[in-house]
């Protein structure tokens, strides 16, 4: 509810008062944060001076703009602050002090405005640099309050604008919650709720209950979770246009992870059909079985197909193919470093997937995207240790050097490049000043996608 309060006093937009210095250009400075704060919501900058006639006269001009749409409003005060600038100033939500090239508030000003103190201790944002602390008896105790790094003057702020417009509102989210204190019994509830926690916790030892002995009724709870998350088998209801062998081939993986071929994809098909009652070429059209709307089939552990290698291989498996929000994602394509007689140069993995399908960031980093014959559209995700890239892509949803947070769908995927369907072709690696490979500005080495999962295993 308070959430709700609080939003609702926020869209109603604010007067925000601004006092630079004298080189500042403070419209080009803040413009880009002004967008980032007010979002598709129209913003105005407007200056006032004592040629505006009273403050509470140019007050009403400002909430006949915030009638017409004009939610916030930057309210800049360039000529100092003289008694009626001082009345309007202390009208406006939230007050920043803008600074450009290390230059300081002008101190007249800034002794105009200790003597409309005292001050709230969250009306400030100072984005300048410290003043002689000791000439100013109220500002002094709000100017390290005040500060936030690493906005410490306008080139930050302009750098960034999309982080301080975060920052700003929060603070003003801190400021109207001081505007509007609780009052009655919210209040009440919220003085008195840490003594009537402790009561809570000190009145079983004070007042102990009676041990009842009944018969124990718990379970191995550790050993039911192991076997449902191995569970031997799953049921698939197919929609009547995906293929037999599709599923066929994700059921092989989740269960050895192998990576099949027409013979053991063959074979495992053949015996999953006969488990289930029906014959090898039920629902066979062309090379593909395709079971009618509703059609159930249980796929298990193939009775034929074994992986020496599957501990080793099994967690980046899973690992890899949680990445694509497919449920039925598979691997078709392991790494392989070198070209060797009966197996091509690949160094990557490929997972295959729904045309469309969502890919999502492993990690939080920076977005890069390119485009190339081979790879088409291509999406790559870095930080400061690790390295992903994404082929094969149908469409982006973040743009070059965006920052992307863990779990963000960054792309979808597609058919670009040179391929035989809808996959990922998925490259893993380490960054390195000196790496062969380059991500934007970022140098790297490619590693096995296997060593770069139980690597971050570890961290």
């Amino acid at each position: 509810m308070q959430r709700k309060v609080l939003d609702s006093l926020i869209a109603r937009g604010s007067f925000i008062g601004i006092i630079a210095s004298k080189s500042c250009n403070v419209q080009k400075s803040l413009e880009e944060f002004a967008h980032s704060l007010c979002g598709n919501a129209p913003f105005l900058f407007v200056e006032y001076s004592s040629i505006e006639g009273s403050a509470r006269n140019f007050l009403l001009k400002l909430r006949e703009k915030q009638a017409t749409g004009v939610k916030t409003i930057f309210v800049l005060f360039k000529k100092g602050i003289d008694e009626e600038a001082g009345k309007l100033l202390c009208s406006m939500r939230m007050t920043i002090l803008l600074s450009a090239n290390g230059e300081e508030i002008d101190s007249e000003v800034l002794s105009d405005l200790d003597a409309l103190g005292p001050f709230d201790p969250s009306f400030f944002w100072w984005i300048a640099p410290k003043p002689q602390q000791k000439k100013f008896r109220y500002l002094k105790d709000h100017i390290a309050k005040s500060i936030i790094k690493p906005f410490l003057s306008a080139e930050d702020v302009e750098a960034s604008p999309k982080t301080a417009a975060s920052t700003f509102q929060a603070l003003l989210e801190i400021r109207i919650l001081r505007e509007n204190k609780l009052v009655g019994f919210p209040k009440l509830f919220r003085k008195f709720f840490i003594p009537l926690c402790v009561i809570a916790v000190i009145i079983p030892f004070v007042v102990p209950s009676k041990l009842v002995s009944l018969p124990s009724m718990m379970r191995n709870m550790k050993s039911e979770m192991a076997m449902y998350s191995d569970a031997p088998y799953f049921d698939y209801t197919f929609n009547g246009t995906e293929s037999f062998e599709r599923i066929a081939r994700y059921a092989v993986g989740r269960f050895t992870a192998v990576v099949t071929n027409e013979s053991t994809l063959g074979s495992y098909v053949s015996e999953t059909l006969d488990k289930n009652g029906f014959s090898k070429d039920s629902w066979k059209k062309d090379r593909l079985h395709i079971p009618p709307q509703g059609t159930s089939i249980r796929f298990s552990i193939p009775d034929n197909i074994t992986n020496p290698s599957y501990d080793s291989i099994a967690p980046a498996w899973k690992y890899f193919t949680k990445m694509i929000a497919d449920s039925v994602a598979y691997v078709t394509e392991l790494y392989h470093p070198k070209a060797t007689p009966g197996v091509r140069l690949h160094p990557a993995w490929d997972v295959a997937s729904r045309s469309g399908a969502r890919i999502l960031a492993p990690f939080s980093g920076k977005a890069w995207t390119f485009q190339d014959e081979r790879g088409g559209i291509v999406i790559g995700i870095a930080d400061k240790k690790h390295v992903v890239l994404f082929m094969h892509c149908d469409q982006l949803l973040y743009l070059d050097g965006q920052n992307v947070m863990q779990g963000d769908p960054v792309a979808t995927v597609g058919t670009t490049g040179h391929t035989t369907g809808p996959h990922v072709h998925l490259v893993t690696g380490f960054v390195n000043k000196n790496g062969k490979k380059r991500l934007g500005n970022i140098r790297y080495t490619i590693v096995n996608p296997i060593t770069w999962y139980f690597s971050i295993q570890k961290e």
